[in-house]
């Protein structure tokens, strides 16, 4: 029998009970469920576990790898991979996958509600009503959504999506991604940009859909965040790509026409305080992801995939980075 791992936080766990990758499991392997504050906090019986479901918030870092000496493979129960020592995991001979094709139309849809909220100003109708003003003239400046240009940053299965959703707005669309190939463009029928300083000149809203990496992380800096000045940013990514710093001084700047964050540098405490006083902000506490099909979507698909990948030695999500052979 497998013997399978789930490495969840002890702060905020996503699995109360493994019932939906037991039944994944079922007279193929046992379960056990890790909640930890951290990595370094595994008990003893994590080493002998065959896979494991790495959750968000518990990097495995080299050290944590290290411990796991039974291991032949890792799933992250997730699209972002950024939190798992790739490099360690390979040279472990550990193959490591993730869940790319689970809640692509949920965090579409909440950039949209986001973006929608933050264009149409929203939180502060909301206030206005509530402390007794009926004012229109006082919920401020609104731009028309037809014929908004909006900026893709990333444009793989969720960038598409969300470029999808906009165009039904009658926004005009274009994207920034040196990782699609040339022609691109022509097959989903969005103008490229060659360059992220042509996406952020050419666009009023920016909204970002790229993996966090080397090259991406704060890939927004001050830099980038000044070719946005009066326009308007949505991440629904990684708070890393954005230098928060950075955006803390351009929101204090009101250089900003609105910034909407589901993700955050720093998701163990509240922002930075020019973001929690600015009325440009507007935030969701990681939320994108989620909807009462999506969870489950994702527990079932990770289980699957490292069924998969102990059984057959190899699955369509397994990352190039440590695949063998």
């Amino acid at each position: 029998m497998l013997k399978i791992g789930i490495i969840d936080s002890l702060r905020h766990s996503y699995v109360a009970q493994p019932d939906i990758e037991q039944a994944v499991f079922a007279g193929a392997g046992t379960i056990e469920l890790f909640q930890v504050a951290t990595a370094a906090d595994l008990p003893p019986p994590a080493a002998a576990c065959d896979g494991i479901i790495s959750w968000h918030l518990v990097p495995l870092d080299a050290a944590a790898i290290d411990q796991l000496t039974a291991c032949r493979g890792i799933v992250r129960a997730a699209v972002g991979y950024d939190n798992i020592d790739l490099v360690a995991a390979a040279a472990k001979g550990i193959q490591v996958a993730n869940v790319p094709d689970y809640g692509t139309e949920e965090v579409a849809d909440h950039t949209l509600a986001l973006a929608l909220a933050m264009l149409r100003r929203l939180p502060r109708g909301d206030r206005l009503v509530r402390g007794g003003s009926w004012d229109w003239r006082e919920v401020g400046p609104m731009p028309r959504l037809r014929g908004l240009r909006v900026g893709i940053l990333g444009l793989g299965r969720i960038g598409t999506a969300v470029a999808r959703r906009f165009q039904a707005f009658g926004c005009e669309v274009a994207f920034y991604d040196p990782e699609r190939p040339s022609g691109w463009d022509k097959a989903v029928g969005i103008d490229r940009c060659e360059t992220l300083d042509e996406l952020l000149d050419r666009c009023q809203l920016l909204t970002i859909h790229a993996p966090l990496n080397a090259v991406t992380r704060h890939l927004i800096d001050a830099r980038a965040l000044g070719k946005l000045q009066d326009k308007y940013l949505v991440n629904t990514a990684r708070g890393p790509i954005i230098e928060p710093q950075a955006l803390a001084a351009a929101v204090a700047a009101g250089n900003l026409a609105g910034v909407a964050l589901d993700v955050f540098s720093d998701e163990t405490r509240a922002p930075l305080a020019p973001l929690a006083d600015s009325e440009a902000t507007l935030w969701s506490p990681h939320v994108a992801f989620y909807s009462d099909r999506a969870l489950p979507e994702l527990r079932a698909k990770a289980a699957q995939c490292l069924r998969g990948i102990l059984e057959t030695g190899d699955h369509r999500n397994v990352l190039a980075e440590t695949r063998r052979g």
